[in-house]
């Protein structure tokens, strides 16, 4: 028998391995079963990316394309846009993150810088939502009305032309709720949204969702017992972290000896442009000692080594984030990351609430105080507060 219940259609970048993009949906799902179960007698949940993909070999959800669902929704659905560095990105960017090989990514990021216009139009053809901006769905794509809510994104709107602006604030001005993670983001949403909400990112929840145990029953026990018992963990992706592989090299050779402990070395954005595992694995080869490369994990694996570690470093955005939500000591590294370091600045204590150059790694775990990780508890527990506030405020909204 079909279901007759409308569908809450989590929607994202979740058509791609990138350990921030997939586990935002399924945390989404695990506050409703937990705090609003009453949500689930009327709606039921779909997941939908720009793409048809299957990647539960990572222990995440498959997901439909959107442009499938445009034409088959009940009426009353809801589309929430569940977040992530989405607002205003271009289909064509998005391809880009969807290549299996750097090389091939090197390619298409050449021509795009010679050939614009054709570029667009190849990359239109293979990878596309029906509408540009793809994570601004407007309500007119849909066959029957939709609610559309936009939970804790991130993005801005300066590069858009006038035409696009217009375009751009129409369909934010039909939205049921919206909700951004940083100020940056929210000095540029609110004059188009006036009652945009301030929020920290959704994933933030996890640590009231996930438990030491739940995360234990989630993986494996020979997993557990190859990590070093005493650790921290370096990530990092080569374009961001802003010096050399040779240099970074040296670099952690410094901080594992200071330490005296295993660096773990842990991949989380495998997508496309992101490459971790690339940089890390020539650290790993030049530091077999000091380090443990850690690949192909799933997204709960990624959570358990972040959540377990005793200091955390990276350029990864939800990698920090996982670390917040468990109050582990954590360091973004490179200023020049702006997502990374606006969130870090609103939401994090001194001395972790700033990105910091990558050759003060050596030194700075010598910042952390016991006032300075008491702090940190207080404010986890601050911004778990208002992560569940946004949740609540969001679904009254369905």
């Amino acid at each position: 028998m079909e279901s007759t219940l409308k569908k809450i259609v989590l929607y994202g970048a979740f058509d791609r391995y990138n350990y921030g993009d997939n586990i935002m949906p399924i945390l989404f799902q695990m506050f409703v079963e937990k705090y609003a179960k009453h949500i689930l007698e009327e709606f039921e949940f779909e997941f939908a990316a720009i793409s048809q993909s299957n990647l539960s070999h990572y222990l995440c959800k498959e997901t439909k394309s959107i442009n499938e669902l445009t034409q088959s929704l009940p009426a009353n659905s809801v589309i929430v846009v569940v977040g992530g560095e989405v607002l205003c990105t271009k289909n064509q960017t998005l391809y880009l993150h969807m290549q299996g090989s750097s090389l091939y990514h090197f390619a298409l990021k050449i021509f795009r810088k010679v050939l614009p216009a054709l570029f667009a139009k190849f990359a239109d053809t293979r990878y596309s939502a029906q509408w540009e901006y793809p994570f601004i769905p407007p309500q007119k794509a849909f066959s029957q009305p939709v609610n559309i809510v936009f939970n804790t994104v991130g993005g801005d709107v300066q590069s858009l032309t006038q035409t696009e602006l217009a375009d751009v604030s129409a369909r934010f001005a039909n939205a049921s709720y919206f909700s951004v993670r940083d100020v940056r983001t929210y000095e540029e949403i609110s004059p188009l949204y006036k009652d945009t909400v301030l929020a920290p990112d959704s994933a933030y929840i996890m640590s009231d969702l996930l438990a030491q145990s739940d995360l234990e029953a989630k993986i494996d026990d020979t997993f557990v017992e190859e990590l070093p018992v005493q650790y921290v963990v370096f990530q990092a992706a080569p374009g961001k972290v802003g010096c050399s592989a040779n240099k970074l090299t040296l670099l952690i050779d410094d901080l594992a000896s200071r330490l005296n402990k295993k660096v773990v070395l842990l991949p989380i954005g495998y997508a496309s442009g992101h490459d971790d595992h690339q940089l890390l694995n020539k650290v790993h080869r030049a530091l077999p000692k000091q380090t443990v490369l850690l690949h192909d994990l799933n997204i709960w694996q990624i959570m358990y080594v972040i959540k377990n570690a005793e200091l955390f470093f990276g350029t990864s955005l939800h990698g920090v984030i996982t670390a917040m939500s468990y109050s582990v000591p954590h360091y973004g590294i490179n200023p020049l990351v702006q997502k990374l370091d606006a969130f870090l600045q609103e939401w994090s204590v001194a001395p972790f609430n700033q990105c910091y150059d990558i050759t003060e790694l050596p030194n700075l775990p010598s910042l952390v105080t016991k006032e300075s990780s008491e702090n940190l508890k207080t404010k986890s527990n601050q911004n778990i507060a208002l992560v569940k506030a946004n949740y609540h405020a969001l679904l009254a909204s369905l």
